[in-house]
């Protein structure tokens, strides 16, 4: 399930031109409330690891080409994921 929420955190971050601040980013937010800070951190830290994406401050930045999609949708079936996964 991870792996699939990461994918939906990258394809948001490819809809905002490949740079954002985490608090802007309504699956990032959705993992927060339903998963809770240690999830979320889990999936970060899984993303830098792989290179995936870097932290510049207060910014996530996106290393690699993700083919974007509509946040809304990706925050639907992010919460989706994590009520069935509960």
């Amino acid at each position: 399930m991870s792996a699939r929420l990461a994918m939906l955190l990258l394809r948001e971050l490819a809809y905002k031109g490949g740079k954002a601040k985490l608090r802007y980013l309504k699956v990032y937010r959705t993992i927060l409330e339903w998963g809770g800070g240690n999830y979320a951190a889990y999936i970060l830290s899984r993303l830098k690891d792989g290179s995936l994406i870097r932290i510049e401050g207060n910014y996530i930045v996106l290393t690699t080409n993700i083919q974007p999609s509509n946040p809304t949708r990706l925050e639907r079936e992010a919460r989706e994921m994590l009520i069935k996964g509960v």
